[in-house]
């Protein structure tokens, strides 16, 4: 792909399992699968609205009696998206062709007005970053989820989070959820100051934005940098989420050449170049 410009992949999030553990809800249909294999509930939303967030980024709220009993996930879980004329009836087959279909974080749930949103990152370059720049309000889409996620221990005391624009929903709903006297170092890769969003309403004690223009910085090239300086404490937790293979660099250069303790690390690749 081009240096610093995001391109989705059905690979976006890599670590994500093809079956999600769902909370069943209704209306909505529940796909047949081979026995004993968990299925997603498909949901049927419409835009609720569109609140733009910075030059290329976009939350939009989805809403729908669908919603009704959904649980928001363990921080850093994620949602499938359907795109295209999709209907729920289509995934009553599982010899049928597979919908498009792409993964994001859900933001925030509100269980009262039912409302769901998510966030994205409108690169220019991809079926769902299409979709947004054109939705409007009152437009059908279907998802299924939550799933994944991580527990957050309740002792933990330092957090260090490397992340790309299109992590920093996760990097917030972990910020939230992070004890009240855990230290948090956020270092964010964006494409310029323009996209500067901070992902939690918390107060963290270091913030670092980097940006890839105007010097043209390879996608995830800045985190790893970031991530040789960085000299937190030894029990430090840290959690890595960009570009796949940058994330493998940092990964590598944290384990292997930092002596990192492996259960210290989360790393998740979010789409590739």
């Amino acid at each position: 792909g081009e240096v610093g410009t995001l391109h989705e992949s059905p690979l976006c999030w890599l670590h994500a399992p093809v079956n999600l553990a769902m909370t069943q809800a209704s209306p909505s249909t529940r796909p047949a699968g081979p026995a004993g294999r968990r299925r997603p509930t498909i949901r049927p939303v419409k835009v609720q609205r569109i609140t733009e967030l910075g030059p290329r980024l976009l939350r939009v709220t989805f809403g729908g009696a669908s919603l009704s009993g959904f649980q928001m996930p363990r921080p850093g879980a994620h949602l499938k998206l359907f795109f295209g004329e999709v209907s729920p009836d289509a995934f009553a087959d599982p010899n049928a062709p597979r919908p498009v279909a792409r993964t994001y974080t859900p933001r925030r749930f509100d269980p009262v007005e039912n409302e769901l949103d998510v966030e994205f990152v409108l690169h220019g370059d991809g079926v769902a970053s299409d979709w947004a720049a054109k939705a409007s309000v009152g437009d059908d889409l279907l998802l299924a989820g939550p799933g994944g996620g991580h527990d957050i221990s309740s002792d933990c005391t330092e957090m260090v989070l490397l992340v790309d624009e299109t992590a920093l929903p996760a990097a917030g709903m972990i910020i939230d959820a992070l004890p009240a006297n855990c230290q948090v170092t956020l270092v964010a890769e964006v494409q310029d100051a323009q996209d500067e969003l901070v992902p939690s309403a918390r107060s963290v004690q270091r913030v670092q934005w980097l940006h890839r223009l105007p010097v043209e910085a390879e996608p995830g090239s800045l985190l790893l940098a970031a991530a040789r300086r960085l000299s937190p404490g030894a029990d430090a937790q840290w959690f890595i989420a960009c570009e796949a293979g940058a994330m493998r660099a940092i990964k590598t250069e944290l384990l292997k050449e930092r002596d990192l303790p492996r259960e210290q690390l989360i790393t998740r690749g979010y789409w590739k170049v």
